[in-house]
């Protein structure tokens, strides 16, 4: 891992530059894989990758800087930094560790030439080593924003059908680890819903209960007498403020996830109505338990 390339190098400046490199590049992984930021972990596992990279001024051991090497010397600081827990863990930290360290080392070498171009060679050696931490920097902060914000809920982002009858209501779903809500009777998973997206399927005279009651008691007791009393479930729940509650739902007829693709089908789950909506910005209108996909 040489981040200086001059026609003099010393021993000492090579191990500075590649501590440093090192240094900021576990950094940006650590954000980019959302792992722990040990920084002593850290600082320590930059001094070994330094002195590999200070091994590489000496010819007679050139045989440790061969593909195969680096690769297996890249695989091992990985291991050293992150402890991963498993293959999973393990191939998403290095795929991370590989990218920040492609877009780093592009940085160093694209503005280590553009300042070249503009100033001769003097102090190119500098900027190269600046190149490599600010895309380094870049990519641990933006990346880690763009994983949060776009990709990771776009991956947990489903297309969902709920059955009824012969009614169907089509929505976005996302994948929510944290939904554990169980249908008493059944102890299978529930499935949340905005109100706004199922008022469709459901029949004029529970929408005229769900939308004019707002006692519990009478909305419940018309409930169970509304055309649809055999499809309703009470769910009970808890949440921030509020210990102990009760979620009118449906037993649906059949939920399709993502019915573009090879599809997950599961009948007569209960959907839990919620008769506000669940993101501001109107993301999705459904919440799927992890659960039910993990035993498709």
């Amino acid at each position: 891992m040489s981040w200086l390339n001059q026609p003099v190098v010393y021993a000492d400046i090579t191990f500075l530059v590649n501590f440093i490199m090192d240094y900021i590049i576990l950094w940006s992984t650590s954000k980019l894989a959302g792992r722990k930021t040990d920084y002593l972990r850290f600082a320590g596992v930059a001094i070994f990758g330094a002195m590999y990279g200070v091994g590489n001024l000496f010819p007679h051991l050139n045989a440790l800087y061969s593909w195969p090497a680096k690769i297996f010397v890249s695989l091992f600081i990985v291991i050293l930094a992150f402890h991963p827990r498993g293959w999973s863990d393990f191939s998403k930290t290095l795929l991370a560790f590989f990218g920040v360290s492609f877009v780093a080392a592009g940085a160093t070498v694209a503005l280590g030439y553009q300042f070249s171009q503009a100033v001769g060679d003097k102090g190119v050696g500098l900027w190269w080593l600046l190149g490599g931490i600010l895309g380094a920097v870049v990519v641990g902060y933006q990346g880690e924003k763009y994983l949060a914000r776009k990709l990771i809920p776009a991956l947990l982002k489903h297309k969902v059908e709920l059955h009824f009858g012969n009614r169907v209501c089509c929505g976005e779903g996302f994948l929510d680890t944290g939904n554990h809500l169980r249908d008493p009777l059944t102890r299978r998973p529930v499935v949340v819903a905005e109100y706004e997206l199922l008022k469709n399927c459901i029949p004029r005279d529970c929408r005229a209960i769900l939308e004019n009651m707002r006692d519990q008691n009478d909305l419940l007791e018309a409930l169970s007498n509304s055309s649809w009393a055999n499809r309703l479930r009470l769910i009970p729940f808890s949440s921030i403020g509020q210990k102990s509650g009760m979620m009118v739902g449906f037993r649906c007829d059949q939920v399709i996830i993502d019915p573009d693709w090879p599809s997950a089908l599961y009948k007569n789950l209960v959907v839990g109505v919620y008769l506000d909506r669940l993101t501001i910005e109107d993301n999705y209108q459904l919440l799927i338990p992890s659960e039910i996909l993990q035993t498709a």
